[in-house]
């Protein structure tokens, strides 16, 4: 072995890494494209996909409507034979067992079947919160059916089903029959509100009558309903004078009751251990109750205050309507609490709570306060218009009719919906593209002073690596002189 000299060794290692020097590819990469480029490369590409997509809307609009009026005829045919056949079994069971049930069956006269499934899905509601109780809740917490608890959730049950029933089926009112509703020429002097822009009293042309102070025309029902609150697809009927009450108490007595299990079975699964199956149905139960008692306490505050104001949803709404113009909405009705409340749930205050009586008056003329005796109120039913101001033939009600339904369907047909679609599609990818070259510019931004940084600080580093060597070079030096 020879020892080699210290000058030799740089010179070899310096050979040793040319020759394991890495081989670099001679090919050369792509240009970087810009981001305006590359986003319309990405537009080009995804053109065909949006064309064809397109079409596919286009062609499952066309298909799809002729599927759902097939679905509209064989509904309506299913409806109308369950109809016959529950005339006819009623009819029947009448025939044989004495009992005069033609009031409570459902004839041609009737409403049809499809406008009863709310009231079928309200009742399916009421029967699974109170399986609920009597068979998942009572079992579980080892309550008896003549228990304190079972028996107050029994009541308010009970007075839960009376008001709705006492809502569906009481008539709301209308106007009465009377030859002094009927002739155009000369309204009653009961009637005090005007139509909005002019000083006559509200006509109704589809019922040829006078419409009593806050009456409306109910267009599901078909004619002028008194002291109109709303329709209620809910209930099969609409809320008006003589059922508001009702209405009100079944909103009142479906909140307690609701709350009432949804607290129970809550303190239930807090403070006991159940087996798998009942603990799934009471989270059920508890799921069920939350979400009604989130939809009906609101709705049921809201009608509180206004029985407390006594009004009515089409007044609330009407106090809104009002232009920048006119005079801010004085409601005349507003007597006082306790006789608005009595307005609406009866002169005694001992039945108020119970689905019986009826509200003060004759559902025509209102008690007001202290103000002028023609009061404007606004009312832009088509149906208010006095026929001796609007004159026209049947042709110009059908063109009427005709250019509402324009302007509520806002589509023709298939073809004008996928234009629409296709014109909006291409908005999207633009304000897409314009969103891509920003965020592009500003990762931009943010990488180059990310890398400013990495440069500076490394400098830094470097600066005080060389400080540091110096430092101690003079320190080294300083030690050999000494």
């Amino acid at each position: 072995k020879t020892l080699v000299p210290l000058e030799d060794q740089p010179q070899v290692l310096a050979d040793n890494s040319d020759i394991m020097a890495p081989i670099l590819s001679k090919e050369r990469l792509p240009p970087k494209m810009r981001p305006e480029d590359a986003a319309k490369v990405v537009a080009q590409k995804a053109r065909p996909f949006l064309d064809s997509f397109l079409k596919l809307v286009e062609v499952s609009i066309q298909t799809g409507g002729v599927v759902v009026d097939e679905a509209k005829l064989a509904a309506s045919h299913f409806g109308s034979l369950v109809d016959k056949c529950m005339h006819g079994s009623a009819k029947l069971l009448q025939a044989l067992c004495c009992i005069d049930l033609d009031k409570f069956t459902r004839g041609p006269e009737k409403p049809a079947l499809q406008s009863q499934l709310p009231v079928i899905f309200v009742l399916g509601l009421l029967a699974m919160l109170y399986s609920a109780f009597v068979f998942a809740y009572m079992p579980a917490a080892g309550l008896s059916l003549n228990s304190p608890e079972s028996l107050l959730f029994h009541a308010f049950v009970f007075l839960t089903l009376a008001s709705f029933a006492q809502a569906a089926r009481t008539d709301p009112g209308s106007v009465p029959c009377g030859p002094e509703w009927r002739d155009p020429n000369r309204p009653p002097r009961c009637v005090h509100e005007q139509k909005r822009f002019s000083d006559e009293a509200r006509w109704c042309r589809k019922s040829q009558a006078f419409k009593p102070d806050r009456a409306h025309f109910c267009r599901a029902m078909g004619r002028v309903v008194l002291r109109m609150d709303h329709h209620c697809p809910w209930l099969g009927n609409t809320v008006g004078w003589a059922n508001h009450k009702y209405f009100y108490l079944f909103l009142a007595y479906t909140n307690i009751a609701c709350g009432m299990l949804g607290l129970n079975v809550l303190d239930l699964l807090v403070h006991a251990t159940l087996p798998a199956l009942t603990t799934f149905l009471l989270i059920g139960t508890e799921a069920l109750t939350f979400l009604l008692s989130s939809i009906l306490v609101p709705f049921f505050l809201f009608h509180s205050w206004l029985v407390i104001r006594n009004m009515t949803t089409i007044e609330f709404c009407a106090s809104f309507a009002r232009g920048p113009d006119e005079k801010p909405y004085d409601n005349p009705y507003d007597v006082g609490i306790y006789r608005n409340v009595c307005a609406v749930l009866g002169s005694s205050p001992l039945v108020w709570w119970a689905p019986v009586g009826g509200p003060v008056g004759d559902g025509i003329s209102f008690p007001r306060k202290g103000i002028p005796e023609h009061y404007v109120l606004s009312d832009e039913d088509p149906e208010a218009a006095h026929p001796a101001s609007e004159e026209g033939s049947d042709a110009d009600s059908v063109e009427v009719k005709q250019e509402s339904m324009c302007n509520f369907f806002v589509w023709v047909d298939a073809a004008e919906f996928t234009d629409d679609l296709k014109v909006g599609c291409e908005v999207i990818l633009e304000s897409a593209e314009d969103a891509a070259l920003t965020a592009w510019r500003i990762l931009s931004e943010c990488r180059g002073r990310r890398v400013r940084r990495r440069r500076k600080g490394s400098l830094d580093v470097q600066e005080k690596v060389e400080s540091g060597s110096d430092s101690a070079k003079s320190e080294g030096e300083a030690f050999l002189c000494v």
